[in-house]
């Protein structure tokens, strides 16, 4: 059996199409291994409840603040976030359906500096590292009433090839 094949028809290494193709193809596979990663990091990070004190300006698993959790979390696939729940707040992607590994940062009303940062779990679970208990903990987020919060995803700058957020 033969094939009648144009040579406009077959892909090069050369075609423009092909390399694009190729290369979404690639940062797919890119962004899904980060968030396998990221999904192993944070079940080992779950592990650190009660164990890993809250320090300020911390970024360890010998102690942390809520927004050097983040940092820990996201360092750990490659990616650097600021040491900063504000700055943490003003990246990545808005998005309304949070997912494992998202960032959930709060405010209060009317305010668009973000005070608090947080690693949203799920079925409304936050992974964080808290001041008043003084370590690492696990609390529904509606413990948060009355306060604006947003979710952020940052895995979707992968597309972009951005690995750095602290510009």
């Amino acid at each position: 059996m033969f094939f009648n094949v144009s040579p406009k028809a077959v892909a090069t290494d050369n075609d423009p199409q092909t390399k694009q193709t190729q290369s979404d193809i690639t940062q797919t596979l890119i962004q899904q291994s980060k968030k396998i990663k990221l999904n192993k990091i944070i079940k080992y990070m779950q592990t650190r409840v009660y164990k890993t004190p809250y320090v300020f300006r911390g970024s360890s698993i010998y102690g942390w603040d809520c927004s050097g959790l983040v940092r820990y979390a996201y360092n750990r696939i490659g990616i650097e976030l600021p040491h900063s729940a504000d700055k943490q707040g003003h990246l990545g992607t808005r998005v309304s359906q949070p997912q494992t590994g998202d960032i959930v940062v709060f405010a209060y009303p009317h305010q668009t500096h973000f005070y608090h940062s947080a690693l949203y779990l799920q079925n409304g679970l936050v992974l964080e590292a808290n001041s008043y208990f003084g370590s690492t903990i696990i609390q529904p987020i509606t413990n948060y009433k009355n306060k604006q919060i947003r979710f952020i995803r940052i895995l979707n700058g992968i597309n972009q090839g951005k690995t750095s957020f602290t510009n």
